[in-house]
């Protein structure tokens, strides 16, 4: 005897949009599903009898069964129907009990020509077997990448990708330099820092030759390099009515950017600027700025997705000792309320003396400040309160032969502090007890390739290698760039490499202090050039240094959480994010929210105009940008970054790409399908097929 239930999928699902070739999710568990030796109607132990008709009752519809189990009844299942009526519902209909279709429909159907490739998992495969690798296949202007995925990991801020086509370049060599001294008839010169946005690199105004300033230099990285065009600079050094000048890094927080405030003409302060980025960059009213009373250098910052910690300095004056109160400001509180600023002071945790850092780093629930002026790493518990001493903790490294450090990068699992009057890099395993000494060490970079591999400023991750930004060294300002490959060990002499990049593009690239990341592009923010007893002699430039990690060897990356993109001594971009590499450069948009601990639906959708990131079937940010795809053959793979790290520390249950930008209803539609299919899909009752 044959079986049939009708199945109808209700107008309101397609949201007033007729979605075509749309592959439904079936997920059913019912007793007159299992086997006939376990009281069921199903004849084959495998399911092989079930299949799908469509409304007609006779036109087969392309299926593939992804999961049954005779015993208990339960199916999962693909089947794709010509349309999803936004004007009816839409009916088809679940047949079994007879005999196997013939010929059996193939599963590939399922998947008209708009989709490249679908990777499930096989088994017990993991992100490394081939079974998360597709081809490597082209694209035009439009994309779509969707990962149906389990996260529970509260670490949650470091690089992990879950499907990408992308591959960090091993070459060493592409560099570039521009002069951007002069911008829009200002003194655009000198600068601790910079931060992306997505789309912009702000570069954070510090000292030039006439003083302290407040001149932020701005690149769109839409634009070509070496255009004085994709460059901005506004003179914001006279906010609210205070001196805002004097700054060090930033802070994005989805919307604003923060700029540090550290010092100006003789006096440590604490005036924050911020910009607020949907307003235009020159509009006088775009910006504001607050005064939150602290008279302390504040070097960099950490940002956890919601609260800023300034990274504290030296006190009013550097005679007058180091700083170890950290500053903590809530992005979601009032801006000019004190109470919106807490405190903390640190001088004294585990019986260390604590104090004067320089960059902070975010793993996903402990905070780091980098010593500057000692070798102790002072440490706080995101998930514990902020003015509770049981929430803090202290490692002197100074056994490892930390010297002064500036900016920490994070591969994942790994913290690395960046040395800046020496070369021994200091390596602490996240995973390990903060105490441990075995959690923690170290490796002698000097003389690399042969160079003066010592004093550096800041770094960032590609996914591969950790970069680390040069600087000085006795008093020498240097452009030996150094950096480590993460797939090889940490003391192996051949993980290391060098390159001196003392010029390029005619330009003298010396002197730098971090820098920001757009995913594809390191940009090194401009220092000095020269030592010098007085500043007159310091060489303060406007030289940007450009890395390429990419080249045309990437497309796209969906990420369900992304750290490295504003590099070493600028704070993380929480929450999912997706990229593009396209012939105009790289295209980035964040959520700038952790998830939840469970099951997520992302899609990033690139249509050759905008880009969109929508989680659990929401617009969650989006951006124009225009541009071809890059074309390369690196594969599409799941839940890594190719030949590097980023790997996802959840469950991934199915990835799909389309060579087309999907629609914000098909994106919903998918996302109510797979969160609740017993109410997207409702499946009537069983019922005898005459004649069968």
């Amino acid at each position: 005897m044959t079986f049939r239930r009708r199945v109808v999928i209700e107008q309101k699902q397609a949201s007033g949009e007729l979605l075509n070739s749309f592959p439904v999710f079936i997920s059913l568990t019912d007793e007159q599903l299992r086997h006939t030796t376990h009281g069921g109607h199903v004849r084959d132990m495998a399911g092989s009898d079930v299949h799908f008709l469509a409304d007609d009752g006779v036109s087969m519809l392309p299926y593939d069964i992804e999961t049954f189990d005779g015993k208990a009844g339960t199916l999962q299942a693909w089947v794709r129907l010509h349309s999803v009526s936004a004007d009816a519902d839409t009916v088809f209909y679940m047949v079994y009990g007879g005999n196997p279709p013939q010929p059996p429909a193939a599963p590939a159907g399922v998947w008209d020509n708009l989709f490249v490739t679908v990777l499930r998992p096989e088994g017990d495969a993991t992100a490394e077997d081939e079974s998360w690798h597709a081809g490597a296949h082209h694209f035009d202007e439009q994309l779509t990448a969707e990962a149906w995925v389990r996260g529970d990991d509260e670490r949650a801020e470091v690089l992990q990708a879950l499907v990408s086509k992308w591959r960090p370049r091993a070459s060493f060599e592409s560099f570039a330099g521009y002069d951007a001294g002069e911008t829009d008839g200002l003194n655009t010169t000198g600068y601790f820092g910079a931060l992306f946005d997505g789309r912009y690199v702000y570069f954070s105004p510090e000292l030039h030759p006439d003083g302290g300033h407040g001149v932020v230099l701005r690149y769109d990285t839409q634009g070509d390099f070496d255009n004085p065009a994709s460059y901005e600079g506004y003179d914001a050094g006279n906010t609210a009515g205070m001196e805002t000048r004097g700054y060090y890094g930033g802070v994005f927080d989805g919307r604003y950017v923060y700029f540090v405030p550290r010092h100006y003409e003789g006096y440590n302060h604490s005036r924050l600027l911020r910009y607020d980025t949907h307003r235009g960059f020159r509009d006088p009213t775009s910006w504001d700025a607050f005064d939150f009373g602290e008279r302390q250098t504040h070097q960099s910052a950490a940002y956890d997705g919601r609260y800023i910690y300034f990274c504290p300095g030296y006190r009013e004056g550097r005679e007058s000792g180091l700083s170890g109160r950290v500053i903590r400001y809530d992005t979601r509180a009032d801006f000019h309320a004190q109470a919106s600023y807490g405190r903390f002071d640190a001088e004294s945790v585990d019986g260390l003396e604590v104090g004067c850092f320089d960059g902070g780093a975010f793993d996903g629930r402990y905070v780091y400040f980098v010593p500057l002026a000692n070798s102790v790493v002072l440490r706080y518990d995101a998930q514990m309160d902020f003015d509770d001493e049981a929430s803090w903790q202290a490692f002197d490294a100074n056994p490892l032969g930390m010297g002064m450090c500036v900016g920490a990068v994070f591969d994942g699992r790994f913290l690395y502090f960046v040395p800046y009057d020496n070369s021994t890099v200091v390596r602490y395993d996240t995973e390990a007890d903060f105490y441990a000494p075995d959690g923690w060490s170290a490796y002698d970079a000097d003389s690399t390739g042969g160079l003066d591999t010592r004093g550096y400023d800041g770094g960032f991750f590609d996914g591969r290698y950790v970069y680390f930004v040069p600087f000085v060294n006795d008093k020498v300002f240097h452009a030996n760039w150094l950096r480590y490959d993460t797939q090889q060990p940490f003391d192996a002499l051949d993980a290391w490499e060098a390159r001196e990049v003392p010029f390029v593009d005619g330009v003298n690239t010396v002197g730098y202090n971090g820098g920001a990341f757009d995913g594809r592009f390191f940009y090194a923010a401009p220092w000095r050039g020269t030592w010098g007893e007085t500043m007159a002699e310091w060489d303060i430039h406007g030289r940007i240094s450009r890395y390429d990690t990419l080249g045309s060897d990437g497309t796209f990356s969906l990420r369900y959480c992304d750290y490295g993109h504003n590099g070493g001594l600028c704070a993380a971009v929480p929450g999912p994010s997706f990229l593009v590499n396209t012939t105009r450069g790289v295209l980035s948009i964040a959520a700038h929210r952790a998830l939840t601990p469970g099951w997520h639906y992302l899609a990033g959708v690139y249509d050759g105009e905008s880009l969109k990131l929508y989680v659990d079937g929401v617009l969650a940010a989006q951006r124009e940008g225009r541009g071809a795809l890059q074309t390369n053959d690196a594969p599409i793979v799941a839940g890594r970054i190719e030949n590097g790290l980023g790997q996802f520390r959840g469950e991934i249950r199915t990835i799909r790409i389309s060579n087309v930008g999907r629609s914000e209803t098909w994106i919903r539609a998918v996302y109510q399908n797979l969160i609740r299919p017993e109410g997207f899909c409702r499946v009537g009752a069983e019922e005898a097929m005459e004649g069968r």
